[in-house]
């Protein structure tokens, strides 16, 4: 077997196995369910380390910069300490604040039947 096709098999392999992972359940902790979402945010101004913080105080969940998209777009992720109503509750939270233009969740879009 040729070192291209084992590496092919490999990287195949490891890219199966990071799938899984990922699409199993968040883990629970001390028997509480957990919510986490990753969100596309438009804020007013970049963010930094205090209004992260003070983002995170509104929602009552956790945020974590992920990363810039675009100049005022960035993608975050939020983890909330109770079940999906709780996530949902920080998102609107999040929407009220006047420092935040928009938040929409990073999901994977499909296309409709005709």
């Amino acid at each position: 077997m040729s070192v291209n096709v084992c590496f092919l098999r490999s990287a195949l392999l490891a890219l199966g196995c990071a799938t899984a992972a990922c699409a199993q359940p968040h883990d629970e902790v001390a028997g509480t369910p957990r919510c986490a979402l990753r969100l596309i945010v438009t804020l007013q101004s970049a963010p930094d380390d205090a209004l992260i913080a003070d983002l995170d105080r509104v929602s009552g969940a956790r945020l974590e910069l992920l990363r810039t998209m675009t100049s005022n777009l960035y993608l975050f992720s939020l983890e909330g300490q109770g079940p999906e109503p709780e996530c949902d509750a920080a998102v609107e939270g999040l929407r009220r604040d006047p420092r935040v233009r928009a938040v929409d969740r990073d999901e994977r879009r499909q296309i409709q039947p005709p």
